[in-house]
């Protein structure tokens, strides 16, 4: 297992993983840049919703299920009727859930989660193979493909998958805690794949 940590950035070292990476043979990893993150509760079949976070973020919030969208330097993923989670820009985070908070009408929840989750993107042609090995998501091409997101397990850990390229490239969405535990993991596996 290698893990990297030259050009260790101030805003990587706000990472549980410090921006390590891991590469083997058809696998390369990395965890990514502090994101912001916006966890985003409410009704969005009710337009004063979707008016609202369309007027702060410029975003969609009524998307398929299981699926996100990424329009400027926002994504916004489905992870419920009633469930969004937002990312950012880390400096903007502050900026949108103030406004968010004043056009929101009542009922809603929006809370900032950047230092509660980390992302480890994971790319190349042994990807679903070494996610395999921790989730019972069924990540078959056909199945699971670009565009898609969804909240599983891997190993004893919450996630979120997200698919963002057929080559591929998945990102895992984890809690800082599960960090570490998700890493090794992943190292270990993508070593014997």
């Amino acid at each position: 297992m290698t893990v990297k940590f030259d050009n260790v950035t101030p805003a990587d070292m706000a990472t549980p993983l410090l921006a390590a990476n891991h590469s083997s043979d058809g696998l390369l990893m990395q965890e990514l840049s502090l994101t912001g993150k916006i966890s985003l509760r409410g009704d969005f079949a009710n337009s004063a919703v979707r008016d609202a976070v369309q007027q702060s973020m410029s975003l969609p919030v009524e998307i398929d299920a299981n699926t996100f969208d990424r329009v400027g330097d926002g994504t916004v993923f489905w992870l419920g009727p009633d469930e969004r989670m937002i990312y950012s820009d880390i400096g903007s985070v502050d900026k949108h859930i103030s406004d968010l908070r004043g056009k929101l009408p009542g009922g809603c929840s929006v809370v900032d989660v950047s230092d509660y989750y980390t992302v480890i993107r994971l790319s190349g042609e042994k990807v679903r193979a070494v996610l395999a090995s921790g989730t019972p998501l069924d990540l078959h091409r056909s199945v699971f493909s670009k565009g898609q997101c969804a909240q599983t397990r891997f190993g004893t850990a919450s996630v979120l998958l997200s698919v963002h390229d057929d080559i591929p490239v998945m990102d895992l969405q984890v809690r800082w805690s599960f960090a570490e535990y998700v890493w090794k993991y992943l190292c270990k596996v993508a070593d014997y794949c």
